[in-house]
């Protein structure tokens, strides 16, 4: 029996970093496959100016703008014009992408209730309402809103297990968890440094990335005689904070650079306030490298404790895991042999995919 060529719609508006990694990854893989796919997205100040290099020819790209924030007119017509676009594709899947993508997509989707249409599914990417350091209020009103949305019959997709769990304690019990993953071919192997050891991090510089924690801890770290460097570019207020902590910012560079600079490190930390699945630290992981982490939703799912990183609450957290990891070498080997072997079991874009067919029903 010949396989069944779907018609699947990627909708995302948070066309950047790991998302964008994601979705490109996801659609790429399904053109790979035979099946017709469309991204129907906006462009962020961080989408970077190649984005287009980064999906195959195959992949029909549609620009639609969508605003970030919450803007009832705005949104309005983001939603009538998704909705002609959906319309006028009359795609089998559509597959929506992070919060406002989301918030549209399953707005629009009640069009279709009652009648034959695609079938829809939602990957959050990191939840709105667990973004702590936007104060409670903020926070309650987002998770309101996921609320009254949570209603709409859509398969939520978990980039993670512990997402999952939220997302079945707060929203819905429909939810399915496919990981994300990274082409591991691709990520070359750390080098360890000889002399002066480097840590660092890989990503925009984002309230979400926590550029203060970083440069707290930097700052602490001084008498260990190490480097500190941050791999992108992004807030001023928080490159000025890093900077003035003695952190070397190497400004935007697109993934290829990002990942040859990541094997000049010899330990990951990431100080992310919240998290979906960071696919940062699983590239990290995979290179080879030991990974001192915050304890936030995502990041638990990849760092066991003593295995092959550590977790930590707060900045004393990280300057005593580090303090370790520094003075002892057999330690970060162990540790980032660890890392790569865990990375390589569980987040490969094989068992991705695999996931991913099966959560929308179709086979490979």
């Amino acid at each position: 029996m010949a396989k069944k060529i779907a018609k699947i719609v990627h909708v995302v508006e948070s066309f950047g970093a790991g998302t964008l990694s994601m979705v490109s990854a996801m659609a790429n893989a399904q053109a790979g496959d035979g099946h017709q796919i469309t991204v129907i997205h906006s462009v962020r100040e961080e989408t970077p100016e190649n984005w287009r290099d980064l999906f195959a020819s195959a992949v029909n790209c549609i620009h639609l703008p969508m605003q970030r924030s919450i803007h009832p007119l705005n949104d309005f017509r983001s939603a009538r014009a998704l909705y002609r676009w959906l319309k006028d594709l009359q795609p089998d899947i559509v597959h929506l992408h992070s919060s406002k993508a989301g918030a549209v997509g399953r707005l629009v989707s009640l069009a279709w209730t009652g009648k034959t249409g695609p079938r829809w599914f939602f990957s959050p990417h990191g939840l709105s309402f667990l973004q702590r350091a936007e104060g409670r209020v903020k926070n309650s009103v987002f998770l309101g809103i996921e609320k009254l949305l949570a209603g709409v019959p859509v398969t939520f997709l978990a980039c993670s297990p512990s997402e999952g769990e939220e997302i079945r304690q707060h929203l819905s019990p429909n939810v399915k968890v496919v990981n994300n993953a990274v082409d591991l071919a691709a990520i070359p192997a750390a080098i360890p440094n000889s002399n002066r050891l480097r840590i660092g991090t890989v990503g925009r510089v984002t309230l979400a990335r926590n550029p203060e924690l970083f440069a707290e801890i930097a700052a602490k770290c001084q008498p260990l005689g190490v480097d500190f460097v941050w791999i992108g570019g992004g807030d001023e207020s928080g490159e000025a904070a890093l900077k003035q902590a003695g952190v070397a910012v190497s400004g935007w560079c697109d993934r290829k650079q990002a990942l040859q600079q990541l094997a000049t490190l010899d330990i990951y930390i990431q100080t992310s306030r919240w998290e979906g699945l960071p696919v940062a630290v699983i590239e990290a992981m995979a290179a080879g490298l030991p990974v001192v982490a915050t304890n936030v939703v995502g990041n638990r799912d990849l760092i066991k404790n003593d295995e092959n990183g550590y977790l930590a609450e707060n900045a004393a957290d990280f300057v005593t895991r580090l303090t370790q990891l520094v003075n002892d070498a057999d330690l970060r080997r162990k540790l980032g042999a660890q890392a790569q072997q865990y990375a390589q079991a569980h987040y490969s874009l094989t068992q991705m995919m695999t996931e991913l067919y099966a959560a929308y029903g179709i086979s490979e």
